[in-house]
């Protein structure tokens, strides 16, 4: 595939609101885990695993942002480097998710064991 054959599938503006947009998710996320962290030091492994969960998080969603970045796929080998991009974003977005589980088990556990 030649360079003048690439298609820009989104516009050009799309690709900075998505990027703003997930980083101001990941933030608001950040520092409200953060403050909770704070608020109840006592549950230290359960946010452990949150903070695992927003690192996993937000590597996936800049690899996914790469993978559909078109202008940053600029060889002969575009294809395949986004697919490449979005498969390490699907992987790292699954150990996000396990650290997630991880960590409400984790609370619910706690919780669990208070009420008695």
């Amino acid at each position: 595939m030649s360079l003048e054959v690439l298609k820009v599938y989104l516009e050009e503006e799309v690709y900075e609101m998505l990027n703003w947009g997930f980083s101001i998710v990941v933030g608001i996320e950040f520092i409200f885990i953060f403050y909770l962290w704070l608020k109840f030091k006592y549950l230290k492994g359960a946010f452990i695993w949150l903070f695992a969960h927003i690192a996993f998080f937000t590597f996936a969603g800049y690899k996914l942002l790469v993978a559909i970045n078109s202008f940053e796929h600029q060889n002969p080998m575009a294809s395949e480097d986004a697919s490449f991009s979005m498969g390490i974003s699907g992987t790292l977005w699954i150990l996000s998710v396990a650290c997630l589980l991880i960590a409400l088990g984790k609370l619910v556990q706690v919780k669990s064991q208070t009420k008695i």
